[in-house]
C-alpha cells in the first residue's frame, strides 16, 4: 500500500481533537515544509519525509500535557516514537522511513544536530511559525535568524522582520 499524506494528515489534526493552536500549527508547519522543501529542491524521499514529520512533529504535546503536565522537548522525546510509528502505520508510509520521520520528530528542537537538509527544512517551518504565533514577532525573528540556512528560508523569515519593523515605522496596527 502507497503512503497516504491525506489520511496522515487528517488523523493528526483529529488526533488534535479541534484544539485551535495546535491544529492550526499543525497546518503552517505543514505548509512551509513544503514549500521549502520543493524550493530547495529536496529528493523525492526527503520531501515525503520531512512533510510527514511536518504533520506530525507535535504530536506528542497533547499526550505530554496529560501524563507530565507539560509538553517539554524531553517528555515529548520520551512518547513521541510509538504515536509516530502508529500514525504512519495507519497511514501506510513504508517502514524504512519510519526512523528518520521519528528522528525528524524527537530532535526537531535541537538545532545542534541539523544533520540535512530535510531536517534543516522542519526546523525552519516550525520556525517560521512560530514566529507568527509569537507577542514579538520581530524579536522572536532575529533571535532565530542565526538558525536558517536555506535562501527560502531566509527570505521568508526576512519578509516578516521587514513587515513587522515597517508597521512599528508607521505606527500602524492593521498586520
Amino acid at each position: 500500500m502507497a503512503h497516504d499524506e491525506t489520511r496522515l494528515l487528517i488523523d493528526a489534526l483529529l488526533f488534535e481533537n479541534g484544539h485551535l493552536r495546535r491544529t492550526q500549527h499543525i497546518l503552517k508547519v505543514y505548509a512551509l515544509t513544503k514549500a521549502i522543501g520543493q524550493a530547495q529542491r529536496l529528493s523525492a524521499q526527503e520531501q515525503r519525509i520531512v512533510q510527514a514529520a511536518a504533520i506530525l512533529h507535535d504530536i506528542a504535546i497533547g499526550p505530554c500535557k496529560a501524563k507530565y503536565g507539560d509538553a517539554e522537548p524531553q517528555h515529548q522525546q520520551q512518547i513521541a516514537a510509538p504515536l509516530v510509528w502508529q500514525f504512519l502505520d495507519r497511514a501506510g508510509y513504508a517502514e524504512c522511513d519510519w526512523t528518520r520521520i521519528v528522528e525528524l520528530v524527537e530532535k526537531h528542537h535541537e538545532y545542534d544536530e541539523i544533520d540535512g537538509p530535510d531536517f534543516q527544512t522542519l526546523v525552519e517551518a516550525d520556525l517560521i511559525a512560530n514566529v507568527y504565533e509569537s507577542e514579538d514577532a520581530c524579536a522572536k525573528a532575529k533571535e532565530v535568524q542565526p538558525l536558517f540556512q536555506t535562501a527560502t528560508g531566509k527570505a521568508l523569515l526576512s519578509a516578516i522582520i521587514s513587515h513587522v519593523q515597517s508597521l512599528q515605522d508607521d505606527d500602524a496596527d492593521d498586520i
